[in-house]
């Protein structure tokens, strides 16, 4: 387990636990920060209102998920859109925003959602924030789609959360010089262990995407601490220890964030 405050959770859902307060205050106490990644915008506000209480250790990233921005008109996704650059300063990144072909399934709404993407990762440059990119494969390649886009719009300081690809897609990641997120979900799976082992440390974050992927269980428990059993298990694939993975991870999560925790 962490020794010192160390750590930080690239990738986190604050506002899908109850106990949010009490977690952003643990978080505060045993480790360096935690970042929040709120895409739906009906959750914004008791985020940002967390991060004003704690801005000493949680930051936030504000986006829309492919799922849900089907729930908006189009009147409201500009409103979103609107809101976010009227509160850059509060925000260090755009997400969760990309394509989920699990989930969004016909042709016509999965065009939809590259156009929706499109927008806000001209937002992003607009802001010189950085994107958090969620890809999720259906029946159809969205590892493909994404990497098309992001190459069509020239996208700059693209992090893969939650990254579930394979071993080329991860090759071409590192090759365009993408920040690969690796969740918890690490401690049970063995395919995620094989690609931590292909990434350079130095192009690697933590993120547990909490309360869900907790290692020990399928209940929604997960929390931003348990980065150090990650950690321990990219540790020994590496040779280092679990604060040392614990501290280059956070230097990452500081350089792409641009954080002063």
């Amino acid at each position: 387990m962490m020794t010192m405050k160390t750590g930080i959770d690239a990738h986190c859902h604050l506002e899908y636990m109850e106990d949010a307060e009490g977690v952003a205050k643990k978080v505060r106490e045993t480790m360096a920060g935690a970042v929040c990644s709120v895409p739906d915008p009906k959750d914004y506000k008791k985020i940002l209102e967390l991060r004003k209480r704690f801005s000493d250790c949680i930051s936030v990233c504000l986006g829309i998920h492919p799922e849900s921005f089907f729930k908006y008109n189009e009147r409201e996704i500009e409103d979103w859109v609107e809101f976010i650059k009227n509160h850059k300063k509060e925000i260090v990144g755009i997400g969760e925003i990309g394509l989920d072909y699990a989930w969004v399934k016909e042709k016509e709404k999965q065009e939809k959602t590259k156009e929706v993407f499109v927008k806000f990762i001209n937002l992003a440059d607009e802001l010189r924030l950085p994107i958090v990119i969620h890809i999720r494969n259906g029946t159809e390649d969205a590892f493909a789609d994404t990497f098309k886009i992001l190459t069509n719009q020239n996208a700059k300081d693209v992090v893969l959360h939650c990254f579930s690809g394979n071993e080329q897609q991860l090759k071409y990641s590192l090759e365009q010089g993408y920040w690969i997120f690796y969740a918890t979900i690490i401690c049970k799976s063995d395919k995620h262990k094989r690609l931590a082992g292909k990434t350079p440390l130095e192009s690697m974050l933590l993120e547990t995407d909490a309360p869900w992927l907790d290692p020990e269980s399928k209940e929604l428990i997960n929390r931003p601490w348990k980065i150090a059993r990650s950690a321990e298990i990219i540790g020994k694939i590496h040779g280092k220890t679990i604060d040392e993975i614990l501290k280059i991870t956070e230097d990452n999560t500081k350089k792409i964030f641009r954080l002063e925790l």
